[in-house]
């Protein structure tokens, strides 16, 4: 099953939370760019020195707060459309207490 299918599939089926490995990251997030074009949903990323992008110009008020990152998600939700945050190497901040 591709990235994209089963992407698809655990985005329908409401899992606020998806682990993705991939030792191709530009790639992996260039399937979930077309993802996201196809199905009408925004795509927002945040790693530690760009902060928050949306592609619509939106930016974090700290680039190295990946928790600001998912509250900041709130205010980007409409009620009939689907976001996804991508988080490159969120697996550096997963002994934060915050976190």
């Amino acid at each position: 099953m591709s990235l994209r299918t089963e992407l698809s599939d655990l985005v329908r089926a409401c899992f606020t939370g998806i682990w993705i490995e991939s030792f191709e990251h530009p790639e992996a997030l260039a399937d979930i760019r077309q993802l996201c074009r196809d199905e009408s949903w925004l795509l927002a990323t945040w790693d530690c020195e760009s902060g928050l992008n949306t592609g619509s110009g939106l930016e974090a008020s700290s680039t190295s707060d990946p928790v600001g990152a998912v509250r900041a998600l709130a205010s980007l939700v409409q009620t009939d459309h689907t976001v996804l945050l991508v988080l490159p190497n969120f697996h550096r901040f997963l002994q934060s207490a915050e976190v």
